[in-house]
C-alpha cells in the first residue's frame, strides 16, 4: 500500500509541476503587438528598461505566474501576471539604473512558487 501511495504522490507532484510551462522566454527593449522587439541577452548600462516576454502553455486557466527579477543574488522585483488562455503571451519590465552592470536573471514561478523557467541577461559596456 505504501508503494502505491508513494507512486501516486510522485505522479500528482509531476502533474502539478507541469500544469504551466514556459514555451519561450526573451529579453527585449520593447514589446509591440504582443511580440518582443530588440531581443538580446546583452544590453548597455543606459538601456533604461528591459522587458521579459514569455509564451506560456497552461493546462488550467485562469492561473498566474510570477516574473522574479534578480540582480546577482538579490531579488529586485516580483511581478504577478495573470494567465487567462491556454496559450498566452505575457511580459513584465524592470527599470535598470546605469550603475547596475553585471548579470541579471528572471525566474518564472507558477502560482505555487515552483520554478518553471529561468533565463539570464547582462548589463555591460561591451553589449554589442
Amino acid at each position: 500500500m505504501r508503494k502505491v501511495l508513494a507512486i501516486f504522490l510522485i505522479f500528482v507532484s509531476v502533474a502539478v509541476a507541469q500544469s504551466v510551462k514556459v514555451e519561450d522566454m526573451q529579453f527585449a527593449v520593447a514589446i509591440q503587438d504582443r511580440e518582443p522587439i530588440g531581443i538580446s541577452e546583452r544590453f548597455p548600462p543606459d538601456i533604461g528598461k528591459i522587458y521579459c516576454w514569455t509564451k506560456v502553455i497552461a493546462e488550467k486557466v485562469p492561473t498566474k505566474i510570477y516574473h522574479v527579477w534578480y540582480y546577482g543574488d538579490k531579488e529586485m522585483a516580483r511581478v504577478e501576471l495573470g494567465i487567462t488562455y491556454h496559450t498566452f503571451r505575457t511580459w513584465s519590465s524592470k527599470k535598470i539604473l546605469p550603475q547596475w552592470t553585471g548579470t541579471w536573471k528572471v525566474v518564472v514561478e507558477d502560482e505555487e512558487g515552483n520554478k518553471i523557467a529561468e533565463k539570464s541577461f547582462e548589463i555591460t559596456e561591451n553589449w554589442q
